[in-house]
């Protein structure tokens, strides 16, 4: 062929160069190719361990359309299955999480199962023929391991362990993820592609346009900092900007907005942010869905404090957000109250932050529906390697990371059979 590369293949160099076509937003064949490709082939984090302290509690998931539980049995191992009955199909529970007891029943022919998904109970079951046997109907298992506090589960058998999945990322997520336990959550649905809202946590260009809030309070926060990709799509941002945050400006800025009086005393944060001049601020992102944001580090050691998210797709241009607001199991009721009080206002479906992000996916979206641009543009940063500090902060290597990956699993170059 004289050397030309596939059309494949010139879609993937440009990617890994920054430049994605935005097709991959549009087309719903290319939605159901990501569910098979992608989010089959990557472990899904579900939940945390403190969601499941004790024999019968569960908690569920929708994977690639899939329905999937997640269950802390008497041994204290946890279990993942598929959350359908092998009689009919129907889920065992249609609830987010719960205690079952010591039996997951189906409510439509009560077939039970144990903690383990063995087939305990068959109602009437001598009217099966001789050959049922209960030990065929089991319910079928999933993947389900832990880092952690997190918990995560692989719907395909042929995904490597969760740490070779996670890889280099253990080390900056060990600094945080040790002995915290949910204290709130959230989650709403926006009109968007669910890769809209993963760019936008492994983006630091856009803050200070975007949020008010950032702009007025703490202008040019992202001067300093760093941007990286690693390996397997995974990614680290990073920002050390001004503090403390210019409140009165952004009193100022409200009221010349709304005609409102704001006192500055209603918008200054519960919870003071103490941490050291020059501490970074960061975002930690897994591929393909999970955005991490911790509070700062202290004396070398991560704050045990933050929150969780994922984004799902529900559809081309719809997907679910879902925030877990997380906490030191030893702080006190008043600083989980502070720290969720703070991090709401910001990061709620309602808050000062996630408002405006959900706003710039749809307008993203609708935009994408054109056909005056063909590609989306992620090539900010020119030094060799994935990435660098300080000047480097507003750059996008973690976005050309996150591309890397994903044209690697969509055309099946990872877990080939």
């Amino acid at each position: 062929d004289g050397g030309m590369t596939s059309v494949e293949d010139q879609v993937r160099l440009g990617a890994a160069a920054g430049i994605v076509d935005r097709q991959i937003y549009t087309d719903p064949a290319i939605l159901e190719l990501e569910r098979e490709q992608i989010f089959r082939r990557t472990w899904q984090y579900i939940c945390m361990t403190r969601d499941l302290a004790a024999p019968g509690d569960y908690y569920t998931a929708l994977i690639a359309g899939e329905p999937v539980i997640v269950v802390k049995g008497n041994d204290g191992e946890l279990r993942a299955f598929y959350n359908a009955c092998t009689h009919r199909g129907a889920v065992l529970t249609g609830d987010r999480r719960g205690n079952c007891g010591q039996i997951l029943k189906c409510m439509y022919h009560a077939w039970a199962f144990n903690l383990q998904g063995s087939l305990v109970g068959v109602p009437y079951e001598e009217g099966y023929p001789d050959s049922f046997s209960r030990d065929e109907y089991g319910l079928v298992p999933v993947h389900c391991d832990t880092f952690l506090d997190l918990v995560f589960v692989a719907l395909d058998p042929a995904v490597p362990s969760l740490e070779q999945y996670l890889g280099d990322m253990t080390e900056h997520l060990a600094d945080y993820l040790d002995g915290i336990e949910p204290i709130g959550r959230n989650s709403w649905i926006y009109k968007g592609n669910w890769k809209l809202w993963h760019e936008n946590f492994r983006d630091n260009y856009h803050p200070e346009w975007t949020h008010r809030v950032i702009h007025d309070t703490h202008p040019h926060y992202a001067d300093s900092g760093g941007n990286w990709g690693v390996d397997h799509g995974h990614s680290v941002l990073q920002w050390t900007g001004p503090r403390p945050p210019q409140v009165q400006v952004y009193a100022r800025s409200l009221a010349r907005h709304s005609g409102v009086h704001i006192d500055v005393e209603d918008l200054k944060p519960r919870h003071q942010d103490d941490r050291p001049e020059g501490t970074p601020g960061e975002v930690l992102a897994v591929f393909p869905n999970l955005d991490i944001q911790p509070g700062p580090k202290q004396g070398g050691r991560g704050m045990r404090r933050g929150y969780i998210q994922t984004v799902t797709p529900l559809g081309i241009d719809r997907a679910r957000v879902e925030i877990t607001v997380y906490s030191s199991s030893d702080d006190t009721a008043e600083e989980r109250r502070d720290a969720l009080a703070s991090l709401a206002t910001s990061q709620g479906s309602w808050g000062t932050i996630s408002c405006d992000d959900t706003e710039a996916a749809y307008r993203c979206q609708l935009g994408l529906l054109g056909q005056g641009t063909r590609s989306n543009l992620f090539t900010r940063g020119a030094a060799p390697g994935r990435g660098g500090s300080d000047a480097q902060s507003r750059d996008e290597y973690s976005q050309r990371e996150f591309y890397r990956a994903y044209y690697d699993y969509l055309d099946g170059q990872v877990l080939q059979r």
